[in-house]
């Protein structure tokens, strides 16, 4: 009778440290994911972000230069000028072909390059995973993947800058936005990367309608075709 009760008081002991032991590692594990989301991930977007922002720019701005460097000039090519018989500005037209083309050629180096980086990754201090701030750039580099979201877009903008009498400066830069994720424990934090590139510049001397200096309409032709 007492050996039968032993063995229930000791099935029991069993059970109870079983229980014990799961509920305490349900615990650990919701702990350590309240702490990764909380304290961690936060401090890891931090370290990367700016990173991310570095490498994806420079990455958008070779491939502008590098399809801006293989042509002749860029400039004359995306505009035209006609002036009247006082030698002043009366119409600019814009290029829409070459235009389409070159905003085609730097997209498609773009998102290649930016899908290059997503393979290799960035380096994370180890410290960073502690979730003190302080030793965010301490102990040894851990590769974090990357996830490159759609596609690169790309548009044009124009700006006229006075250069003197009778003189204005005209350039047009194309913009390059991109949206990169970092795949974290918890979740994947989007990071909105954006750089601006001058493709071309000119001295037009003589006046300029004021339709094009004081408004978006060149800005408008420039970017008619769709990226």
């Amino acid at each position: 009778m007492k050996s039968w009760k032993r063995k229930k008081k000791e099935k029991f002991s069993f059970k109870f440290k079983a229980v014990s032991v799961l509920c305490f590692f349900i615990i650990f594990i919701i702990l350590f994911l309240i702490y990764l989301a909380n304290i961690v991930s936060p401090v890891i977007l931090q370290a990367s972000e700016a990173k991310i922002k570095s490498l994806t720019q420079k990455a958008m701005s070779r491939a502008v230069y590098s399809i801006i460097m293989s042509e002749t000039d860029t400039y004359s090519e995306l505009l035209n000028y006609t002036y009247d018989e006082e030698g002043s500005v009366s119409l600019i037209t814009v290029n829409s072909i070459y235009v389409n083309m070159l905003s085609r050629q730097i997209t498609s180096l773009a998102q290649s390059s930016i899908d290059n980086l997503a393979d290799a990754g960035i380096d994370i201090n180890l410290g960073a995973f502690t979730g003190i701030t302080a030793l965010a750039d301490a102990g040894p580099f851990v590769k974090m993947k990357l996830n490159a979201i759609g596609t690169v877009s790309t548009f044009f903008r124009s700006e006229f800058l006075s250069a003197g009498i009778n003189q204005t400066n005209h350039r047009i830069y194309i913009n390059l936005r991109s949206v990169v994720s970092v795949i974290l424990p918890i979740n994947s934090p989007q990071v909105n990367v954006a750089t601006e590139v001058i493709v071309g510049e000119t001295i037009i001397v003589g006046k300029i309608p004021s339709t094009y200096l004081q408004s978006s309409n060149l800005d408008e032709m420039l970017n008619l075709v769709p990226h």
